[in-house]
Parts: C-alpha cells; structure tokens; sequence
C-alpha cells in the first residue's frame, strides 16, 4: 500500500463515521419523547375559565341520582362560606390539582421511567410511572391522586389514572372508588411562538355520572419557581411548648405526648 492510499483510507474512515454518529443522534433525537420537565403555569392565549374543581363549576353535569345526592349533601355540609377542604390541609387530588386552583403554578420533572407533577399548594406531589415499570395491583394503595400508569403513543403521553379514594373536589363534583380517568399530555407552540403544554382528562364513573366527563387543561412555562406553601405548623409547636413546660414542672422524660395532647384539649 503507497502512502498515498494509506493517507486517503485514513481521510474517508473518519467521514463514514461521522455519518453513521450523526444518522445515530438524528434518530435517537426522532424516537425520544417530548420533555415535559418544566415549571408551568395556567395559558393566557384562550380563556379557560376558572381554576376549580373539574375545570370550575360547571352546570350540567351528567350525574346520577346518587351524584346529585352528594353534590346536594356537600353543598349543605359547607354552608355559605363554601368552606374549602384544600384551607384546610386536605389534599386536592386528582383531577382537581390539574386545573390549578388558584392559579398557583404547577412542576413537572420527567424521567424516562416517571414523570413526576408537584402542585405549589401544599407541594402536593403525583407519580405518573411510564412504561413496563409498574407496582402490581395488589400492592397499589387508594388516595385522593390515585395511581397513574403512563405510556407514549408518538409524542403524546396516555395515562390511566385508577385507585382513587371516594371524594369531592372544590365544586362539589363527586367521583368514587369506581371512577377511573384517561389523560392525555400534549406540547405544542401557538402562534405567539409560546410553548403550550395541553392536559385532557375523561372521567368514567359509574356510581356518579351516566356519561364520561371531559375536561381539559393547557399551560404555558412559568419564569418562576415552586415555592414552599404548607399547612401551618402552629399545632406542633403548641405542643412542643406545652411539653416543654410539662418538663420544666418536673414531669418525667418518659412522660407521653399523648397526655399533652390530651392536656391540650382539656384547656379548650
């Protein structure tokens, strides 16, 4: 072999490997997922109407005799205040924390395996696992976010949210054990050039509604962070006063918080 060849065999080597790197990237860039990670906040390009329960108050609702029955019941729990169970500490669950009540901004953290969704209001968090990773059934436990199961259909992420507790959202709209919620997350960019984030949700319960209820929810980024907003800590500090006066009067260390509590509510 001349030099020469030797110089031109060393030149085209390196070309065909730059192309088989870049066909490489080009189609691990094509097969990857949109990244939802970001923190969002509620779109301002269309009205949405208010930030409440199912996508806010809404007349209409297909519900059963026994949905309106709770809807009724609620409505007379609250009273005229329209006291809200979020103020006090109660969790807003899923669908609720969707719609961002009060317009607070919400946090998403993607992985390839979870997509992970904090809401600023209580930092309340929900888990959306993706893919063949997933607990089995028998070891899944009911709450207000109940357990969502995601998988990618193209660039949209289709999640089955089940396991819910029986509850009520802000508006009074009731969903049960029974209930099960099909959701859809979408990006897109509108005219403007905003980055527009779009969540659809379609709630099947058959204890509460004689139709699916469809609701959806779009959000743009948020130049901002998820601040800390918990419930108050003014009880635990009450009782760490209180025992730590009960030490003070020379009550033994193995003295119970129990009793304190008890203490506590003999004072009220």
């Amino acid at each position: 072999m001349t030099p020469r060849t030797l110089r031109f065999v060393w030149t085209i080597l390196p070309s065909a490997a730059a192309v088989v790197a870049c066909a490489t990237t080009a189609w691990a860039q094509q097969s990857a997922p949109p990244d939802l990670t970001g923190v969002w906040t509620t779109y301002t390009g269309a009205a949405q109407g208010r930030a409440s329960g199912f996508a806010g108050p809404r007349a209409g609702l297909p519900l059963t005799e026994e949905g309106r029955r709770r809807v009724e019941e609620y409505q007379r729990l609250v009273g005229p205040e329209r006291l809200n169970a979020a103020a006090h500490c109660a969790t807003y669950g899923v669908p609720a924390m969707m719609s961002l009540p009060g317009s607070y901004p919400i946090e998403f953290i993607q992985k390839p395996d979870q997509l992970t969704i904090i809401f600023e209001v209580g930092n309340e968090t929900r888990r959306i696992y993706i893919g063949d990773r997933q607990l089995p059934a028998e070891q899944r436990i009911p709450s207000r976010a109940g357990y969502s199961e995601g998988h990618w259909e193209g660039d949209v992420l289709v999640v089955k949210t089940t396991d819910l507790l029986d509850g009520q959202d802000q508006a009074a709209n009731p969903y049960s054990e029974q209930a099960t919620i099909d959701e859809r997350f979408s990006l897109e960019v509108d005219a403007n050039g905003t980055k527009v984030l779009t969540w659809q949700a379609t709630i099947n319960d058959p204890i509460y509604y004689t139709a699916p209820v469809t609701i959806e929810r779009k959000y743009q980024p948020y130049d901002g962070f998820i601040l800390p907003y918990n419930c108050q800590d003014e009880l635990w500090y009450e009782l760490l006063d209180m025992r730590r006066a009960q030490l003070e009067a020379g009550e033994p260390i193995t003295a119970r918080m129990s009793d304190v509590y008890k203490a506590r509510e003999e004072k009220e």
